[in-house]
C-alpha cells in the first residue's frame, strides 16, 4: 500500500474530516499531521513541501508556492472530466481561487468567506446594512466587535469597500478610490470606538470562542466557522449574510477556505487521486465532512437539507455571501503586504488617526 504524508491545520474543521476519510480508505495510506494555523505563515512553503506530499493551503499563498516550484498543477494529474467536476461543483470562486499562471494548484475542499456572526437575541433581527451595524454599535446593550487580528483588519476594510461597489485591484495594483476608502475606514472607526479594545488582536477563532461564551453579541464581518453553529452547543452562534451598503447584490465579502495541494515531491498514484476526488464528492462532503465538523466546498452540500439541519442552517444562511465572495491577489509578496496593511489599520484605529492618513499608509504599503 502506498504511503503519503499530509499537513493540515489544528482546528477540528481542518483535520477531523480528513483523518476520518483517511481511516476509511483501504487502498491508500494517508497520514495527516497537524500544525498550528500560524505555523503555515511562519514556515516557508518550500520547507513544508520538502517534507509532505499533501498540503492544505489557502488561495493567497498560491503565488509564492508556485514561484518556488513547490506544487504540482492539477492539470498534471487530473483528467479533464475531473477538472470539470471541480469547476462545476465547487461553490462560488473556490475553484478559480487556486488558479495562477494559467493552471490550478489546489483542489477546493473547504469554502469560507467573511459573514455576519450573531449571538443571543440579536440573531432574531440581524443587521442588513452597514448603517444598521453602526446604529447597533451605539446601543449600550449590544457588545459589538470587528475582526482585526492578523490580516483581518485589512480584509474587513476590503469588504466594506467592495460593498460600496468599488474595485480593489487591477493587475495586482491597488486601485481603491480615496473617498470610498475614507468612508470604509470611518465605519470601522465608529464601530471600534464602541468595542472592547482588548479584542483587537484576536483571530476569528478567538472571537468566535468569546462569542460562544456569551462575551460578544455581534461581529459583522468574520470568517464563518461551521462548528460554532452546531445547534447542540449551549450557546450556538447564528451566521448570516454579511451586511451590504444598500445593494444586496454587493455583499463585499472576501473568499477564504482551503485547498488540497500536492507537493512537487509527490508522485500521485491512481489510488491517491481516487482518494482525493472521493473526498470532494457530493456524498462525502454532505455526510462525512459535515459529521466530522468540516466545512464543505461542494455546492450541493451547501444546499442540502441534512447538512443545514445539522449546522443550524449555517450553509444556507451564508450561501449568497460565500457564492459571491471576492478573490484576493496571489502574486509573490502579496501576503507580506496584506499583513503590513492590516497592521497599519490596527495602529490607526488605536491612535484615532484620520482615515485619510490611514489610507495613505495603506497605499504606501502596496506601492513598495
Amino acid at each position: 500500500m502506498n504511503f503519503f504524508k499530509g499537513l493540515t491545520w489544528d482546528h477540528p474543521r481542518g483535520y477531523k474530516p480528513l483523518q476520518a476519510w483517511a481511516q476509511l480508505d483501504d487502498l491508500v495510506n494517508v497520514q495527516w499531521d497537524i500544525q498550528k494555523l500560524e505555523g503555515f505563515e511562519s514556515h516557508p512553503i518550500d520547507e513544508l513541501a520538502e517534507k509532505y506530499d499533501l498540503l492544505i493551503v489557502d488561495n493567497p499563498g498560491i503565488g509564492e508556492a508556485v514561484e518556488k516550484n513547490c506544487l504540482l498543477p492539477l492539470e498534471s494529474f487530473l483528467s479533464l472530466e475531473q477538472l470539470d467536476f471541480l469547476k462545476k461543483n465547487s461553490i462560488g470562486n473556490s475553484y478559480e481561487s487556486y488558479r495562477y499562471g494559467g493552471q490550478h494548484w489546489a483542489i477546493p475542499i473547504d469554502a469560507a468567506s467573511q459573514v455576519c456572526a450573531l449571538a443571543g437575541d440579536i440573531a432574531k433581527t440581524p443587521p442588513i446594512t452597514w448603517d444598521d451595524v453602526i446604529l447597533l454599535s451605539k446601543k449600550s446593550n449590544q457588545r459589538i466587535v470587528l475582526s482585526l487580528g492578523g490580516p483581518h483588519a485589512l480584509l474587513t476594510f476590503y469588504s466594506i469597500c467592495l460593498s460600496f461597489g468599488d474595485l480593489l485591484f487591477k493587475d495586482n495594483r491597488l486601485i481603491i478610490k480615496q473617498e470610498i476608502a475614507i468612508h470604509a475606514l470611518s465605519i470601522m472607526q465608529n464601530i471600534y470606538q464602541q468595542q472592547d479594545k482588548s479584542l483587537i488582536d484576536l483571530n476569528p477563532i478567538g472571537l468566535l470562542d468569546a462569542m460562544a461564551k456569551g462575551k460578544i453579541d455581534i461581529c459583522p464581518a468574520i470568517f464563518g466557522y461551521i462548528n460554532y453553529a452546531d445547534p447542540s452547543h449551549s450557546l450556538p452562534i447564528t451566521f448570516c449574510d454579511i451586511p451590504h451598503a444598500g445593494q444586496s447584490i454587493l455583499r463585499g465579502s472576501i473568499l477564504g477556505g482551503t485547498g488540497l495541494a500536492l507537493s512537487s515531491r509527490c508522485t500521485p498514484t491512481p489510488e491517491l487521486i481516487q482518494h482525493i476526488m472521493g473526498y470532494v464528492s457530493e456524498s462525502v462532503q454532505k455526510n462525512l465532512v459535515v459529521d466530522n465538523e468540516g466545512q464543505p466546498a461542494n455546492i450541493a452540500a451547501w444546499r442540502d437539507e441534512y447538512t443545514n439541519k445539522q449546522t443550524g442552517n449555517f450553509l444556507s444562511s451564508t450561501f449568497n455571501t460565500v457564492s459571491s465572495a471576492y478573490v484576493r491577489p496571489k502574486y509573490q509578496g502579496y501576503i507580506h503586504r496584506q499583513d503590513a496593511g492590516s497592521k497599519v489599520i490596527r495602529e490607526g484605529l488605536k491612535l484615532g488617526s484620520h482615515p485619510e492618513v490611514i489610507f495613505a499608509k495603506i497605499e504606501q504599503v502596496f506601492s513598495l
